[in-house]
């Protein structure tokens, strides 16, 4: 980003805001994890962990947070996509992971406000 303090408005925004859902999976956990969570330390971030079952997926999260040493907002993105041989194998649960991760990626960025 150019202006740094666009970084912690956006995850202040998160924090004020949690998504309902993230490229049409509802959220079914939003974790803060400034305050420490699951034996973490704390660390300025947020976790969502998504239902990919909605999609016939696996469960997928979201973490958040803004980098240390650099200018940027980092957001890690997970999706679980069962491979099926009847219905094309590795080459479409690739597919179908790009898409959805795409789609994630899009109302992650509308609700970070950038």
């Amino acid at each position: 980003v150019d202006d740094l303090a666009s970084i912690g408005a956006a995850v202040d925004r998160l924090r004020a805001t949690p998504p309902s859902s993230l490229g049409g999976l509802p959220v079914v956990l939003a974790e803060d994890l400034a305050a420490g969570v699951s034996g973490l330390p704390p660390t300025d971030g947020l976790r969502y962990r998504l239902d990919g079952s909605v999609r016939g997926l696996g469960p997928s999260r979201v973490i958040v947070r803004p980098s240390g040493t650099e200018p940027k907002l980092k957001s890690y993105l997970e999706v679980v996509v069962p491979v099926a041989e009847s219905t094309g194998g590795i080459a479409q649960a690739r597919h179908a992971a790009r898409e959805q991760l795409e789609a994630i990626g899009k109302e992650l960025s509308a609700a970070l406000g950038l």
